[in-house]
Order: C-alpha cells, then sequence, then structure tokens
C-alpha cells in the first residue's frame, strides 16, 4: 500500500540506533532505484488512516530529504 508521510505515526523512532556514517551508499542507492523494501506498519487503533511505524525509520527519513510525497509500506494485522 502507498501511504502518505501525514499518516505515519513515529512514536518508537528515538528508540532506533542510528550509524550516521553508513547512510550515503543507502541514500545513493534509494535515489538511483527508488524505495526495493516496504516499511512494515500496523493500524493505529482508534485512528483512522494513521499507521504505527515498526520497521523502515531509515527509509522513511531518506525518501521525505528526497522529496518523495509517499511510501511503500506492508500492513501487519
Amino acid at each position: 500500500m502507498q501511504l502518505e508521510f501525514h499518516q505515519l505515526d513515529r512514536r518508537w523512532e528515538q528508540l532506533r540506533v542510528r550509524h550516521p556514517s553508513r547512510s550515503g551508499g543507502f541514500w545513493a542507492s534509494l535515489a538511483d532505484s527508488g524505495q526495493q523494501t516496504p516499511i512494515v506498519v500496523v493500524a493505529a487503533e482508534g485512528q483512522a488512516d494513521r499507521y504505527v511505524v515498526i520497521d523502515g525509520y531509515k527509509r522513511i527519513a531518506a525518501l521525505e530529504q528526497l522529496g518523495r510525497d509517499t511510501v511503500e509500506a506492508v500492513a501487519w494485522r
């Protein structure tokens, strides 16, 4: 499914470990080839059209920096 960034609830983003030195090749690949792997989300309880991000924070940040409007996602139940 395609989701817009405003539909994403990133409440767990601060828990991920960051490695800025490893980001260069990832961003270049995403710019050249586009998003190859969907992010993982679950429906936000009590909020229509909102999804809590489980996996894919780095992909979201990169896509935003590249000026994209949407992200490919798969929803777990």
